[in-house]
């Protein structure tokens, strides 16, 4: 939030509570609550600049800014709505590509952001080929566009010209402007709205894979145009004609960036609950879909029914000041532009040419402040799934037991070097093992905190058991089978330590050889679900030690006398040979 008001010359300053954990203890300025902040004392500037960003979980936004405490996106849009122009003043952002046409100088369309989408910045191993896939922003399937659009318009001063005893004079004055925006995502199309000139709305995006969103606007420019013809009569000039047109010019600019529509993107959920004797054992969520950032929809919270708490993913969300600068031309006081592309005579068209290309452009820039707009990045908080919440109602708490993950970036997300935050490389999973939980996952939102559908089958336990048995001094076999009914498990896969190889299936008996690489081979059984018998068959380990070779005393001491010969010859015979080379010199 921000401290208070702020000038144009001030810093504005946001509060964090999530601390580095690598930075020792919290610093005191730093609550449980923010809003106890402003009733702490004694609190610097220089100390709260030192963590003027903040995390916010991605479909849980708590926080509060600004000294009117509101929420993000309204913050966001109001310091967009701040931004204000005039016909002879343009501001225009460090990367905003400009353009000039013959009436309007310094156009430029800017995508400061959408309302709910997020900057990646993360370094991805797909990145390779293409860097714009790090810079990915992400967006819903419905949201909103902030669109900046801002240019300058100058009119050339009135001017006369005489030939003979006749003048023309000419001038142009700027009746009206309209800026007609749209956004396109992939190969759809909407129209902005006049009454929010700052911001486009869409609906039912459904680009399938990254793409590009643009933003087009095109500036028309109405302008009126009298030419009045004087004669010179007894030594003055007398007004002869005044004829007066309608001139409408446009022009067009347009900004891209990289999108994904993440709604769109590939992520099934399955559900397992495990029963055991009318009570939940485990749970099962399996995550099924790519393994790559730009391609895999991204999950945020799975709420468990009744209240019973909810898992956070890794990510969250990393809010920084967007544009604290901007670069503002003034051009001179009558910039107001014209075109010569009207009815008038060619002799005035001539004269309004000249007069344009003797107008100067802008030039004279220098830097001023620009509202804090936020912009929204995704960052990786932690390396594994948490279980939030501490709900009274239960006796015992859910627990995660395991978590199948894989990597998704490379790199962390950067962060600014004063923000007192800490980001992780982000790893996404493919199985989460849940237990002690008393009721199912009933809802899974993304980072947008849209739903994911969840496909949810309830199975009853049943103890699976590995028996062993020796063959020969290389070789054993496992049995997997059914521990109440013996019915053999065939087609599953067991893991192996200790062996020539690292996994092994059964066959449709449920055994399996396997040859050894030491002293004891270790299979393990991880569990399995039949969803056709809804049955879940539980984990089962088991160890096969095999015996040493024996220990052959004829080969030992056959090894003993070769040696003892070798040290009686080598006495008998090098030893005197020697000893006589040494008389004989």
């Amino acid at each position: 939030m921000s401290t208070a008001e702020t000038t144009a010359n001030d810093t504005d300053v946001f509060i964090s509570d999530k601390p580095d954990p690598e930075a020792g203890s919290v610093p005191p300025f730093v609550l449980p609550e923010l809003e106890e902040v402003d009733e702490e004392e004694n609190i610097s500037v220089t100390e709260l600049s030192q963590i003027r960003d903040f995390h916010h979980s991605t479909t849980q936004p708590p926080y509060q800014v600004g000294p009117d405490q509101q929420t993000l996106q309204e913050y966001r849009l109001e310091q967009l709505e701040s931004i204000e122009r005039n016909e002879s003043t343009s501001l225009w952002f460090p990367d905003s590509e400009r353009s000039n046409g013959t009436l309007v100088e310094d156009a430029h369309v800017t995508i400061l952001g959408s309302d709910e989408g997020t900057q990646t910045r993360l370094e991805s191993e797909a990145d390779a080929q293409d860097d714009t896939e790090s810079e990915l922003m992400l967006v819903p399937e419905d949201g909103t566009v902030f669109a900046y659009v801002d240019y300058t318009t100058r009119i050339p001063k009135g001017g006369c010209t005489t030939a003979n005893e006749t003048r023309t004079c000419l001038n142009a004055s700027l009746i009206d402007q309209e800026v007609d925006r749209t956004l396109e995502i992939g190969t759809q199309s909407w129209s902005g709205d006049s009454e929010t000139p700052h911001e486009i709305d869409y609906t039912g995006a459904d680009a399938s894979e990254p793409t590009t969103m643009e933003v087009e606007a095109t500036i028309t420019s109405t302008l009126a145009l009298e030419e009045t013809v004087y004669e010179l009569e007894d030594g003055g000039w007398v007004e002869n004609t005044t004829d007066t047109d309608t001139l409408n010019i446009s022009h067009t600019v347009q900004d891209e960036a990289p999108v994904s529509v993440t709604t769109n993107q590939e992520l099934s959920i399955d559900q397992t609950v495990v029963e055991s004797n009318g009570n939940i054992d485990q749970i099962i969520l399996e995550f099924n879909g790519p393994e790559t950032l730009q391609d895999r929809r991204l999950w945020s919270t799975a709420t468990f029914a009744e209240d019973a708490g909810e898992i956070e993913n890794i990510w969250g969300v990393y809010s920084q000041r967007q544009y604290e600068t901007a670069t503002r031309g003034h051009p001179p006081e009558d910039n107001l532009t014209i075109a010569p592309d009207h009815n008038l005579s060619n002799e005035t068209g001539s004269a309004l040419n000249e007069t344009l290309e003797q107008q100067p452009l802008a030039s004279e820039t220098h830097q001023e402040a620009f509202p804090n707009v936020l912009e929204k990045q995704l960052a990786a908080q932690r390396e594994s799934p948490t279980l939030e919440g501490e709900p009274t109602n239960l006796a015992n708490l859910p627990e995660l037991a395991s978590s199948n993950s894989f990597s998704v970036a490379s790199e962390p997300a950067p962060l600014d070097e004063d923000v007192n935050l800490s980001s992780v490389e982000p790893r996404g999973q493919n199985t989460l093992i849940i237990e002690n939980a008393e009721q199912p996952v009933t809802e899974v939102r993304d980072i947008h905190d849209d739903p994911i559908p969840v496909s949810t089958q309830t199975v009853q336990e049943r103890n699976a058991q590995l028996e062993t048995e020796t063959l020969n001094d290389t070789h054993a076999q496992f049995h997997l089978f059914e521990e109440e009914t013996g019915e053999a498990l065939g087609n599953e896969t067991l893991w192996l330590h200790g062996a020539a190889q690292g996994q092994v299936t059964t066959n449709s008996d449920g055994t399996a050889v396997v040859e050894r690489s030491d002293l004891y081979v270790r299979a393990s059984f991880t569990g399995e679900t039949d969803p056709a018998e809804e049955v879940y068959y539980s984990p089962a380990e088991a160890q096969v030690t095999f015996q040493p070779e024996a220990f052959n005393i004829y080969q030992l001491l056959m090894s003993f006398t070769g040696a003892f010969v070798s040290i009686i010859a080598f006495v008998i015979l090098y030893i005197p040979f020697a000893y006589l080379r040494s008389t004989n010199k």
